[in-house]
Formats: structure tokens, sequence, C-alpha cells
């Protein structure tokens, strides 16, 4: 059985700006899945993996399903605009090898005051390829 967020995840830290502007050191990284926690590295920018909804079924035939559906959220937070951007665009590039697309009308672009971070948050829904389906 195999994570989509874990996947994702695995895909994010191949790109080299991502794993530059993430990691903490040599195999330890600030991108979390399902919640950045508390306690956890915050001196550096940031990502979170979040599932929106479960794995749903997309394609079916002779009674088997052929692909799975996932709509991702990915939350990139950073002390500087341009990181968070630069951040977002790379999973973007990233997320479209896996084969997801960013959905339209679905995310945040602000300032939080009380954190002092600038945060870009993204929705991206997707199929696995025929076959994949131990999600």
């Amino acid at each position: 059985m195999k994570l989509m967020l874990f996947e994702v995840r695995n895909q994010l830290l191949k790109n080299s700006y991502i794993n530059d502007m993430t990691k903490i050191s040599e195999d330890k990284f600030r991108v979390k899945a399902y919640e950045y926690p508390e306690t956890a590295d915050k001196s550096g920018a940031f990502i979170t993996i979040r599932p929106v909804d479960v794995p749903n079924e997309a394609y079916h035939g002779s009674d088997k399903e052929l692909s799975v559906e996932h709509l991702i959220q990915i939350d990139v937070e950073a002390v500087y605009p341009s990181v968070c951007k630069e951040l977002q665009f790379n999973a973007k590039q990233e997320m479209r090898k896996l084969g997801f697309g960013q959905v339209r009308g679905q995310g945040l672009d602000e300032y939080f005051s009380e954190t002092r971070r600038f945060v870009d948050s993204r929705r991206y829904r997707g199929n696995t390829k025929i076959y994949d389906t131990d999600y």
C-alpha cells in the first residue's frame, strides 16, 4: 500500500530549490504531511502537504478500479513573499510531473501578522496512472 502524500513529498524534495530552501540537515527537511508540528523547526520556509478528500475511484473497466483520484493541498509558509511564491511555483511544476493540476478558485494567498509569515496554499487534483491503485 502506498500513500500519495509521501509520493508527493518525495517528488517535491527532488526539486533542487525546494530541497535547498527546506533543508535542516542532510536528511531532515521542513516538508511535512498532514500538519506542521508546533515544536518543529520554523526558522526557514516550510511546506505542509494535506489531503483534502479521501482517494476516490477515477476510472473503471471490467468491474475493476483502474485509477485513483486524489485532491491534495500544499501549504507554503515563508518570511519573504518571493520565497513563498517561488516555492509554490516549484511545487506546481513537481505536481505536474505526478499528473496533478491546480484546482481553480481553491487556495489562499495572505500575510499573517500573528506569525509574521506569508502563506500560499493551493489545491491540486490528479489521477494515478492506469493500474496504479494501491492507495
